[in-house]
């Protein structure tokens, strides 16, 4: 008998945290997904790719290390872009989580598992129309706790199995690869057309 899943492809009995905290982002670098951000750079470089936009961008820096001689947009929430506008002021910063076509690449990296409803994440990367969308999150089966939840991460409303990632994200996009692309900190990334 398969396994009954969730709106979100969760498997079933699993507790999200719906009110989870804030993460500041801002004091990071590149610790944390900076593979996500190369595998970027490296379909951008492929495809010829000039426009980036970078959803949930946090401190920016991952965004500007690898893609600074391309059109850039980063967008986070207020109190973020606010830092990041005094911090790198002649770049383009956004708090407006609006659709903004045009853009060759997409990445959203780590950004779905702290939205309370992730299919706004979706719709709103379905809105944008970018040819290409590299999605990561953590992979909850790599995790040392929490596979039933709610997230040993307390910003974290869910996180998602490897197959369950794939199943959600596939209902919406054509999944062109799928991947752990960091088992010390179970990164799983997809990159979508």
């Amino acid at each position: 008998m398969p396994r009954k899943m969730d709106r979100y492809c969760i498997k079933d009995g699993y507790k999200a945290r719906l009110k989870n905290r804030f993460f500041d982002d801002t004091p990071l670098k590149d610790e944390w997904q900076d593979e996500v951000y190369a595998k970027a750079k490296t379909l951008a470089d492929l495809h010829g790719f000039q426009s980036i936009l970078d959803i949930g961008t946090g401190s920016g820096f991952k965004l500007l290390k690898y893609f600074s001689d391309r059109e850039t947009l980063g967008i986070d929430l207020p109190p973020t872009v606010k830092w990041l506008k005094r911090t790198y002021p002649d770049r383009k910063w956004s708090d407006r989580f609006d659709p903004h076509p045009g853009f060759d690449l997409l990445i959203c990296a780590d950004v779905i598992e702290h939205i309370p409803d992730p299919d706004q994440v979706l719709a709103l990367i379905e809105q944008c129309r970018p040819q290409v969308a590299v999605i990561s999150t953590p992979d909850r089966s790599l995790l040392k706790r929490g596979h039933d939840g709610p997230p040993g991460n307390k910003a974290h409303v869910r996180e998602w199995a490897f197959t369950e990632f794939a199943q959600y994200i596939g209902g919406r996009f054509r999944v062109m690869e799928h991947f752990i692309s960091n088992p010390v900190q179970s990164t799983q990334v997809i990159v979508a057309a």
